[in-house]
């Protein structure tokens, strides 16, 4: 931290000061105005800019004393400029004078104290932006955080009352979890690199993470300190976000410690968190056995779990834990051998299971099932049982014999449905079933067979196979196409809730990968009236990725990704020699010129020309390198297009000017295409003339004409700012792609307001070109997919 930068303060990950990373720091780095606390909660206005990890942030390296060095955008084209500095954001609309005050939902259990602190802490502009909720098992973390997210809507007219995500991390990956806290974020990502990206937006969030020490299960033990390493303390570094993580002492907490030391704990095992008098109301509704409220006080779970035990007499001297170890071993001296047998198989199962399939597995049958249920505290959510507390699931697992997987899958394998030809049904089985079986077989081999059945994959739930792939890549398997198409498509979100819908997406990253099983998917997808298909796929070894269709003398389809800049086939995506040089970490777009070059856009703003096969980008010749025609290059860009004899340029304004590159004439609109600045663009030939669209922070999609009025509604509009847009006049009419930052691409035909096709292909679309032919090509992060549509 260096408080003395004459440009400001930086605030980095404390976890990561003086660890870089190849090339620099593993998180962002942020520029911040003199007098702000970096470990406090900083407001979006008062960020200078930002720099994305591996980078030098300004006033870090050479020259930083200098005081003629300090100027952010010194430091290289990786430092971005926050356009929100020094506009603090406008105050909420406020609430009728007649408008009653939003009501909180019940907290039982004596917990008014606990859920107080924490609605203090969120409105408390001083507090630190990390809160952990700690305490032993059954201390009803999750419950709290669940009664928070409930009181604090998104949309809660009191600003410092807003949760906007609720991520339960039981059972996940780093993966599944990035994928599902992004989409509950309204954005999409697959990795955390993706997602801090993503958050670079400026936007004030609060995420609430719960069941951080189950994440990955049983099977994946080390995955919750990852998923808190690699994925909760680079969000710890964005400086608009706040982070209230569940998180019991262990490594996982310690890694949210080291990063953020000064962040607020909330332990409900301390007594003060939990009021002595509704609690032991609250004890005294529980069903079963007669609990002494101040044996048990103040965890609820260690209460329900005396209920369920005859003359428990916990020692209220001990802690929680050691309160709930000698109770669960009291618990189980009292459980029938038969009810043991059927709770050890729910031990074996390594997650929570509904009854009827807890009835199929070895040791079980409904009517042991039913009675070891009555023997069990009552789970959070109906009929989801499994173990509680940790206590009584690591006794019972250690008093059984150990797991057998093979006996495991056979019996879950009984259950599903058979075809009239013999087959599987798998359409018609549960999806909770083809989990169990899925996680079963890569438990007994991590490179299981199994993994290479895709409709099995496309029917279980998908954080299992999340993490069925992710166990046979921490054996050092391999990857195959198909996980490699899982990882890509990013199945763990709800618009992939179908199995036709994520059949849809694993079709197109499995294209030019592994044909059959992209034909099969393709079917699949088809049943479900899917009106698009791929064509082909350009997977680099690195990325990010950008495309656009080229102009002039060396008309084809421009690609950037790792390995340089191509020129390839725009029917096949075969690149038509080797690529130029290339060096960019974060191009935000790319733009063929009339001259055979490129422009390339990086996410600082600055405007790059590109020669491709020693075609310039734009007219060489005059002095200082200036164009030989007076095309004006803005100094302040945000977007840009390139079309036959044009160039497209968007600004942070709002406005759009097209410039005719053989005479430099210069065309805008008469007003504002966005409020905001213009996040894409794309020109077509029509008409005689040149028609842009447009698309910008404000979620809304326009077209103009220059020299025609401006039309005076969007052609489309979503409440997330527009990524990228594509246009071309095809055989079949103007077809009109649009992309959003929450992944959403829609491809429309011009006239086809309720058909056309709306996908969603695991990434947010950084980029957007369609040819003459209808083919739509679309790169994300780490690959570029052609489409076209359909019927």
């Amino acid at each position: 931290m260096d408080s003395d930068n004459r440009t400001g303060v930086r605030l980095a990950d404390r976890a990561e000061d003086g660890t870089p990373e190849r090339g620099g720091p593993a998180v962002w780095q942020y520029l911040l105005d003199d007098g702000l606390d970096p470990a406090g909660r900083i407001p979006v206005h008062a960020v200078r800019g930002s720099t994305p990890p591996g980078s030098t942030p300004p006033g870090s390296g050479p020259g930083a004393s200098d005081p003629g060095a300090s100027d952010p955008g010194a430091s290289g084209s990786t430092y971005r400029p926050n356009p929100r500095h020094g506009r603090p954001l406008p105050p909420p609309p406020a609430a009728p004078a007649d408008a009653p005050a939003p009501g909180l939902p019940p907290l039982g259990a004596g917990r008014r104290p606990a859920g107080r602190a924490l609605l203090s802490w969120l409105e408390d502009g001083r507090a630190p932006r990390l809160c952990r909720i700690t305490g032993s098992s059954g201390s009803g973390r999750t419950h709290l955080l669940t009664w928070l997210a409930a009181a604090c809507p998104p949309d809660h007219p009191r600003p410092g009352r807003r949760v906007h995500a609720l991520l339960d991390a039981e059972g996940l990956t780093v993966r599944s979890a990035t994928a599902r806290l992004a989409d509950l974020l309204g954005l999409t990502a697959g990795e955390p690199a993706d997602l801090l990206e993503a958050l670079q937006d400026g936007t004030p969030r609060t995420v609430v993470v719960t069941d951080l020490d189950r994440a990955g299960g049983p099977r994946l033990p080390g995955t919750p300190e990852r998923l808190a390493r690699e994925l909760l303390v680079p969000l710890l570094s964005v400086p608009w976000l706040l982070l209230i993580v569940e998180a019991a002492p262990g490594p996982a907490a310690d890694a949210l410690a080291d990063a953020a030391p000064t962040g607020a704990v909330l332990d409900l095992d301390q007594p003060q968190w939990t009021d002595p008098a509704p609690y032991a109301a609250w004890c005294a509704g529980l069903a079963g056995h007669p609990v002494d409220p101040a044996a048990t006080h103040p965890s609820p779970g260690l209460a329900q779990l005396a209920a369920r035990t005859p003359g428990a007499t916990p020692d209220p001297a001990l802690p929680p834990a050691d309160r709930a170890a000698a109770l669960a071993a009291a618990w189980w001296r009292a459980v029938p051998a038969p009810e043991r047998a059927a709770l050890t198989a729910l031990a074996a199962a390594d997650g929570p299971l509904g009854t009827a399939l807890w009835a199929t597995l070895p040791g079980a049958d409904p009517a042991t099932v039913a009675a070891a249920a009555d023997l069990l505290p009552p789970p959070p959510i109906a009929d989801r049982w499994r173990l509680r507390p940790t206590a009584l699931a690591d006794l019972v697992t250690a008093d059984g014999p150990p797991v057998d997987h093979a006996a495991m899958m056979w019996a879950v394998a009984g259950g599903i449905p058979v075809r009239a030809d013999g087959g599987p049904d798998l359409a018609a089985s549960d999806p909770e079933r083809l989990a169990l079986l899925v996680r079963h077989a890569s438990a007994g081999d991590p490179g299981s067979p199994v993994l290479a059945e895709v409709d099995l994959l496309l029917h279980a739930e998908p954080a299992t196979v999340t993490a069925a792939f992710q166990r046979a890549e921490d054996a050092g398997l391999p990857p195959t196409p198909l996980a490699e198409a899982w990882r890509r498509a990013a199945p763990d979100r709800a618009a992939t809730a179908r199995p036709a819908d994520r059949a849809a997406v694993l079709h197109a990253h499995l294209t030019g990968r592994h044909d059959a099983a992209a034909a099969h998917c393709a079917d699949l997808a088809r049943q479900a009236d899917t009106r698009w298909r791929a064509v082909w796929q350009h997977a680099p070894a690195a990325g990010p990725c950008a495309a656009a269709l080229g102009t002039g003398p060396l008309a084809g389809l421009l690609l950037a990704d790792g390995a340089g800049l191509h020129l390839a086939d725009p029917a096949t995506g075969r690149p038509l020699g080797p690529p130029e040089p290339l060096v960019e970490p974060h191009p935000r777009a790319l733009a063929a010129t009339p001259f055979g070059g490129a422009l390339l856009l990086n996410a600082s703003g600055t405007l790059r020309p590109l020669t491709v096969r020693g075609a310039p980008a734009l007219p060489v010749g005059a002095p200082a390198g200036a164009p030989a025609v007076p095309v004006v290059v803005p100094a302040a860009c945000t977007a840009v297009a390139g079309h036959e004899g044009v160039l497209v340029f968007g600004g942070p304004d709002g406005l759009a000017t097209c410039t005719e590159t053989a005479t430099g004439a210069a065309h805008r609109p008469e007003h504002p295409l966005h409020e905001g600045p213009v996040t894409a663009l794309a020109a077509a030939a029509v008409d005689g003339g040149t028609l842009v669209a447009s698309g910008g922070e404000d979620g809304r999609v326009r077209t103009w004409m220059p020299g025609r009025p401006l039309l005076p509604a969007p052609v489309d509009r979503r409440p997330w700012p527009v990524t990228a847009v594509g246009l071309a006049a095809t055989p079949a009419g103007l077809l009109l792609a649009a992309a959003w930052s929450d992944g959403l691409l829609r491809l429309r035909r011009w006239g086809e307001r309720h058909r056309g096709a709306d996908l969603r292909l695991g990434a947010a679309v950084r980029t957007l070109a369609v040819t003459r032919d209808g083919l739509v090509v679309a790169a994300l992060p780490g690959s570029v997919l052609a489409l076209t549509l359909v019927g």
